[in-house]
């Protein structure tokens, strides 16, 4: 009984290593570094990444959709943290997914406001793939070399106080460096 209580412990002992290091490779991290594009914004003139990561030190990157209502209650949200934050360094960047079945709408949605970020037409979903965006919306925090600093899917009332929270602590872990 003895012999057999010590295989079966050496064995769990044996095989933890693996599992972890399994599960630990599993796990994907995506950052910014590798990921171009070429889209459009609601005045129609092309845009790369090259053309929107400059000149700031933590950027929010959020996926939106206009048949998306949790999209569209957290866009004010969004829109406040602009004001809030807009000398320290800060700029938010919407990635539109529409379809081209729901890509007018989504355009007119868009028009009706006056919004201070920047937002591309991502109808392909090809940036949503490349960052292994499953949910929208799904807000992402870069810095300026686009390591990505932290994620959230989805949106329910009070989340904005998170990411909030999450873009003050960046901006001052910035700030404090410099």
């Amino acid at each position: 009984m003895r012999i057999f209580l010590t295989f079966v412990i050496l064995s769990l002992l044996l095989a933890l290593p693996f599992s972890v290091s399994a599960r630990e490779s599993d796990e994907v991290e995506y950052e910014w570094e590798g990921v171009t594009f070429d889209l459009d914004n609601i005045d129609g003139d092309s845009m790369s990444e090259e053309d929107v990561f400059i000149g700031a030190d933590v950027y929010l990157v959020d996926f939106w959709a206009s048949w998306c209502h949790p999209c569209s209650q957290y866009l004010p949200h969004l829109e406040q943290m602009v004001e809030d934050y807009k000398d320290r360094n800060f700029k938010v960047v919407i990635f539109c997914v529409d379809n081209a079945a729901t890509i007018a709408s989504a355009k007119s949605t868009i028009a009706a406001e006056d919004y201070p970020f920047t937002i591309l037409f991502d109808t392909e979903s090809s940036v949503k793939e490349d960052l292994g965006v499953r949910n929208i919306p799904t807000t992402i925090l870069f810095d300026k070399e686009g390591e990505e600093l932290w994620r959230h899917a989805g949106y329910t009332s009070g989340v904005e106080d998170e990411v909030r929270e999450h873009v003050e602590l960046y901006l001052t872990e910035k700030e404090d460096s410099d």
